[in-house]
């Protein structure tokens, strides 16, 4: 029997059929939301990636440049002043580190000097001063510094914002030969060696336009064949080797030479904030690549390749082995005044991700950082508290150029 008025085209959906429709949509929306989920991941990794690389190259091409502009006006025994785990310390770039070749060495260091950094400032052409250095006094040793020096109102160095302040003066003789390995006759081997040159760092009295040097702490730089100077008298008034007087009165100011301004790049890596920093002229560290809300900047190291006389390749920057020509850092007698002989840089750059992603399956992902520079392969089961452990779940990058270097002592400034 039906109910009159009703036909079975008018019947709703059983509860049954009710149940069905909405178990079947649930899992429909339930797979869609899962592929948006497994998408939005994917996006966030594919971001952050990308993020990584960018970071890596940029920061990557600056060193390159910064490298390879090293030794434009300037023998390389002064462009560059490498420290082998030099960050992470009180004060980064002070010291190379007691454990090369160690999982804990610290990212290294890198002092870049650069002559002639004035000109052009402020529209004004600053040269280097050729002719004979005027010395005013020699113990403490006192510099008359030329006038266009100055800006314009006659009393502070250009580039600087108080009469008197801080400096680094570089001088290079424009006749004499230096190395700083008193075995070598520069006569008769002078191409293992470069113009004698000093980096000072002097106090500029600007109303009387002049700088002092009183003390051999403030020699940066130089490839005199004197090891040490046991005060400024000896540094002014020279130190006999092998016949000859070296110092600052018979090597550079009796003598056709150069004088001009200096400028002092530092490059390191702050570990607590995973930051690539920069310090110009002494004015503090300043992060320009990476931190905490960016990539970080992980692993930062440099091996030089230094051509041998016999044809061969010393390595430095890399875990010692004196029989393969191998060294952590410059200060091994065998190296010294070598860096003259730098053929070739390689950079070795390790950034990490900010966020932590998952695999699609929500697994963790694990990394292994190659061996590079003087550290050795750093692998970790689970999150670490090392500073130079990779943590369990992060996106590395790991890039590396090799620059090559030309020997620009032979160059005029300018």
């Amino acid at each position: 029997m039906t109910t009159p008025g009703i036909t079975n085209s008018d019947r709703g959906f059983t509860m049954v059929e009710l149940m069905i429709s909405v178990s079947i949509l649930a899992i429909i929306i339930t797979g869609m939301t899962i592929a948006l989920n497994q998408q939005q991941k994917q996006f966030r990794m594919t971001k952050e990636a990308v993020d990584v690389d960018q970071t890596a190259r940029s920061t990557l091409d600056f060193l390159s440049s910064e490298v390879r502009n090293a030794g434009a006006r300037q023998g390389k025994s002064f462009a560059i002043r490498f420290f082998n785990g030099g960050s992470g310390r009180d004060e980064p770039c002070t010291e190379d580190t007691a454990d090369a070749g160690s999982v804990d060495s610290p990212p290294d260091c890198l002092t870049i000097y650069t002559w002639d950094i004035t000109r052009g400032q402020e529209g004004r052409n600053l040269p280097s001063v050729p002719g004979i250095i005027n010395v005013m006094q020699s113990n403490p040793l006192v510099l008359l510094l030329p006038n266009q020096w100055f800006t314009d109102n006659g009393n502070v160095v250009i580039g600087e914002t108080e009469e008197n302040a801080e400096v680094l003066l570089g001088f290079r003789s424009r006749t004499a030969l230096c190395s700083p390995d008193d075995t070598i006759n520069c006569n008769l081997q002078p191409e293992r060696c470069t113009e004698c040159s000093v980096i000072l760092r002097a106090e500029v009295n600007g109303a009387m336009k002049t700088a002092t040097i009183d003390s051999v702490d403030n020699i940066v730089e130089h490839n005199l064949p004197v090891e040490t100077f046991s005060g400024i008298s000896d540094f002014v008034n020279g130190v006999p080797v092998n016949g000859v007087n070296y110092g600052f009165l018979q090597t550079f100011s009796s003598m056709p030479s150069e004088m001009t301004l200096v400028g002092e790049k530092t490059l390191s890596v702050d570990l607590a904030n995973k930051s690539l920093m920069l310090d110009q002229n002494g004015g503090g560290a300043q992060p320009i690549a990476g931190g905490p809300e960016a990539p970080g900047i992980v692993d930062l190291q440099f091996v030089f390749n230094l051509q041998d006389a016999n044809g061969g390749m010393t390595k430095v920057g890399v875990p010692l082995s004196q029989i393969n020509g191998s060294f952590p850092d410059f200060q091994d007698d065998a190296l010294f005044g070598r860096e003259q002989d730098i053929r070739s840089v390689e950079i070795y750059l390790v950034v990490r991700s900010k966020v932590k992603p998952r695999t699609m399956q929500g697994g963790q992902v694990r990394h292994t950082i190659p061996a590079i520079g003087d550290v050795s392969e750093r692998t970790v089961d689970s999150p670490s508290t090392v500073t130079n452990d990779p943590e369990e779940g992060f996106t590395y990058r790991i890039l590396s150029t090799t620059i090559y270097l030309r020997n620009h002592a032979r160059e005029e400034f300018g």
